[in-house]
């Protein structure tokens, strides 16, 4: 067991090279996939099923994925086929690869309504150019000529990281119960991170499949979306955590989506918590005179926001501004040239 800087046990030295899979409890199987992005790699789970597996998220869509998973189906299922995709959420690196794994291994994808149905909008969105009310999203929110240029240039191009989804799907619920060989799961839903956040509880195995709901290193990305500028996400995602903070003790096996799988998440919930409520301290004090949201990227970034992450970070910004605003700590108003500004009431 070691324990790691931040006071987590991790009780794995070693991680699943690509197309290979480690045994983490009884029937339970963690996968490693590479990404094509900074975060370069995804936990998939395998799921033993009696006479079949199941696999929960799938990784983008790349060749060098696709690749290794035909690997891993044709040398590590010990000649038992795929039951059923189960996908967590929308995100591209959980969901990319959910359409080819479906029509390959021919099983349902399992998925909650909300993450289903955005997958389905998301995906048609990016066939076609930003939308006049997208890009005014961000113009509001401070993008110059240079920023809205590259905005529109990447826009379309996470289209190639996802393959088409599955027209029908199988809807799961918050607490509903999932048989799954010898082992009955619970379905837990957070919010916040996106919109409907399936994690999978085990009672009888003590463990989570956390999904992004809880990384043991990095704080989920929060934000809000051009289809909903004035949501209040960052409201959702604080109240997700408290009551997965209630709900799993320090002795329940995490599996996350990122890092190592870990013990500690109530420590760790707390954490990202104490972090979120600390940069909105921060952001309060920045708005002392009116800020763009493009502005106030260093009262709650280490880094510096680039080109690579601007629309991230602007989405997660606002996140953040729209929760002050709703609390009333902030207002905001808007210039003639559409672009908001946000300043301490």
């Amino acid at each position: 067991m070691r324990i790691g800087s931040n006071n987590l046990a991790y009780p794995f030295e070693a991680r699943p090279e690509p197309a290979h899979k480690i045994e983490v409890a009884i029937g339970v199987y963690w996968l490693r996939m590479p990404l094509p992005i900074s975060l370069n790699h995804i936990n998939l789970w395998l799921l033993d099923d009696d006479d079949g597996w199941t696999i929960v998220d799938t990784g983008m869509s790349t060749d060098e994925t696709k690749s290794l998973w035909e690997s891993l189906l044709e040398n590590q299922l010990d000649s038992k086929p795929v039951k059923r995709v189960i996908g967590t959420h929308m995100h591209l690196d959980h969901i990319g690869l959910a359409g080819w794994l479906c029509r390959k291994c021919e099983v349902d994808l399992w998925m909650p309504r909300s993450e289903y149905l955005s997958c389905r909008v998301f995906s048609s969105e990016m066939k076609e150019d930003p939308s006049t009310e997208t890009v005014e999203f961000y113009k509001s929110a401070g993008f110059q000529h240079e920023e809205l240029a590259v905005f529109r240039d990447r826009f379309q191009a996470r289209s190639h990281f996802m393959t088409a989804m599955p027209t029908s799907y199988r809807q799961i619920k918050d607490h509903e119960k999932i048989t799954i060989g010898e082992h009955e799961w619970t379905v837990m839903v957070g919010s916040g991170h996106s919109p409907e956040h399936a994690c999978l509880y085990c009672e009888d195995l003590n463990l989570l499949i956390a999904g992004d709901q809880i990384l043991p290193r990095i704080t989920p990305n929060v934000s809000v979306r051009p289809d909903q500028p004035q949501s209040n996400p960052l409201e959702e995602w604080l109240e997700s955590c408290r009551r997965f903070k209630n709900r799993i003790d320090e002795t329940v096996l995490i599996l996350p989506s990122h890092g190592d799988p870990f013990y500690g998440a109530p420590l760790r919930i707390q954490e990202i918590i104490d972090d979120h409520e600390q940069a909105l301290a921060r952001l309060h004090e920045n708005c002392n005179t009116p800020k763009r949201v493009v502005d106030v990227f260093p009262a709650l970034f280490k880094g510096k926001v680039e080109d690579h992450n601007l629309v991230i970070g602007t989405c997660e910004a606002l996140a953040h501004l729209n929760y002050l605003l709703e609390r009333q700590q902030l207002q905001m108003f808007v210039e003639d040239n559409g672009v908001k500004r946000f300043q301490q009431n």
